[in-house]
């Protein structure tokens, strides 16, 4: 199986949008989310999709829906090779997930990917629009925890904290918050700090101090957590290259 370091892969940012370019890798990762709408395409291999539970078998030509903030993981079948694009859209279109095989949609989405320009990305959410219905709302208790939790990323409420502030059982809280969310309150505090990591990393700031701003233990930690929702090291993913670099 390939390492994080092995992978051939490309992070290329354009302001409200960033592409993921993967190449024949074979490195699984935990679930997670984002903040961002994510559009996935699939070139070559295969890929098991689980996003709020539900499972997708995603071959070539395949495109793949991802709400903002929705948990998921997209993985390699039997260890096979694949290659794919991932796009995240600063938008506020509340798309449902949905699994996608069209042949016009997949242009639009290589368009993006050629060009990254507000019209092709314009042209593929409207497309997009006509498609797919919009997504669920969470329950106002886990809407809470959510703004709790990322209220202070480094130093966050204890889950106890928590409950007693919601008058629930601790118990309770998680199960209901994975209900809704698809993580633990854990999990959830983890890809938040990742997500916050990578907004210092695309803003250039040093992969210590990303480590310790975003609340981890130690750059070790940092590392490997880090790779576990994201597939990429924290290098890979600050070497990343912006379109409006003139280098």
């Amino acid at each position: 199986m390939t390492t994080a370091r092995d992978i051939q892969q490309t992070f290329t940012r354009h302001p409200g949008l960033e592409l993921r370019s993967t190449w024949q890798s074979t490195q699984p990762y935990k679930r997670h989310s984002h903040a961002q709408l994510s559009i996935g395409a699939i070139l070559a291999g295969q890929t098991r999709c689980i996003c709020h539970g539900q499972e997708y078998l995603l071959s070539p030509g395949d495109i793949i829906v991802i709400p903002a903030g929705a948990p998921h993981s997209c993985n390699p079948v039997q260890g096979q090779a694949r290659s794919y694009h991932m796009l995240y859209l600063d938008s506020e279109l509340p798309l449902a997930q949905q699994h996608i095989r069209s042949e016009s949609l997949f242009g639009l989405y290589l368009a993006v990917v050629e060009k990254m320009t507000t019209s092709s990305v314009n042209a593929l959410l409207a497309a997009l629009t006509l498609r797919v219905g919009a997504g669920d709302m969470l329950r106002p208790t886990s809407q809470q925890v959510q703004q709790a939790l990322l209220s202070d990323p480094v130093y966050p409420p204890s889950l106890d904290e928590l409950a007693q502030r919601f008058s629930l059982r601790k118990e309770t809280l998680i199960r209901t918050f994975k209900q809704d969310t698809g993580l633990t309150p854990g999990s959830f505090l983890n890809v938040s700090r990742v997500e916050y990591a990578k907004a210092r990393l695309r803003a250039g700031d040093d992969i210590a101090d990303v480590a310790y701003q975003s609340g981890f233990a130690d750059q070790s930690h940092f590392h490997k957590t880090f790779v576990s929702y994201t597939a990429a090291t924290p290098r890979q993913y600050a070497r990343g290259r912006s379109i409006s670099d003139n280098n």
